[in-house]
């Protein structure tokens, strides 16, 4: 199994975000190449604002991929929702999550485009109204993504966060019933360690569904800072021949060079043992 490690990077972002660089993103390029990642996770704040030649160069000059382009910040900073009761508000979400395909387009991305937190909440009522809306739109979202090469990865995220697909089991069960072909379940070790009772098994559940990975340690910090035993995710990830990208996405302290060299040091390790 070779997999490619990425680390995580946007421009700003509250100090304790999951986001280890920050700042200005054609630097955070060489940054991950000099810490030895392979590969560079975006969270754009504003596609309209997005460098994209300058991030064409940078990449090609120090050999670094983009794995995925993550849409969390649409959701964050502008409040819009592909499942919005807000006819305008499904509209603009849209569009935007579009504009991020068509950038990680651009970027040649190897995973894909992360939905997580703009996919929405499940209502107490019209659940099913509620899930043949996400389905058509994740539908729609995977025909675009397709047409341009590349994957919609969905986000299984803790029950702290959101109520919907809080495991890969529900994230898998869904997929299935809706019939979301370019559609992938897109999970990580932070919100696996709470609500997956045996994060191995939920690996194998994803199976080859399994389109993306962060990784975080227990407290959230670097890989080796809490009290996680990767070995055994690890080799889960080989036993469903996983190919993706594994992502630090953790948060940047005490600093974020500890956090990124220190993240690099442990994965390259454990993925060199796996």
């Amino acid at each position: 199994m070779k997999n490619l490690l990425a680390i995580t990077a946007i421009t700003s972002g509250a100090p304790r975000a999951p986001l280890v660089l920050r700042g200005d993103l054609v630097k955070a390029v060489g940054q991950a190449a000099d810490w030895g990642y392979d590969a560079i996770e975006i969270h754009i704040i504003d596609a309209g604002d997005f460098p994209l030649p300058l991030m064409k160069d940078a990449c090609s000059r120090y050999g670094v991929k983009v794995s995925a382009i993550v849409t969390g910040q649409i959701f964050t900073r502008r409040n819009r929702c592909i499942t919005s009761p807000d006819p305008a508000n499904r509209e603009a979400a849209m569009a935007e999550v579009k504009a991020y395909i068509d950038i990680a387009a651009a970027l040649g991305a190897t995973d894909g485009v992360v939905i997580g937190w703009v996919k929405g909440n499940r209502p107490d009522t019209q659940q099913e109204e509620f899930d043949r809306l996400l389905a058509g739109q994740l539908r729609e979202l995977g025909s675009y993504a397709s047409n341009k090469g590349q994957r919609i990865l969905v986000e299984v995220i803790n029950r702290y966060e959101t109520n919907l697909f809080n495991t890969a089991a529900e994230l898998r069960e869904f997929l299935d019933k809706w019939a979301l072909p370019n559609c992938w379940i897109h999970m990580d070790t932070f919100h696996m360690n709470i609500d997956e009772s045996d994060m191995p098994q939920a690996i194998r559940t994803a199976g080859d569904k399994l389109g993306y990975l962060h990784v975080a340690d227990s407290n959230r910090l670097y890989p080796g800072a809490g009290h996680l035993d990767f070995a055994p995710i690890l080799a889960a990830l080989q036993e469903v021949d996983y190919q993706g990208t594994i992502s630090l996405e953790c948060i940047p302290e005490p600093d974020s060079m500890t956090a990124g060299v220190r993240g690099m040091a442990f994965l390259s390790k454990a993925v060199k043992c796996s």
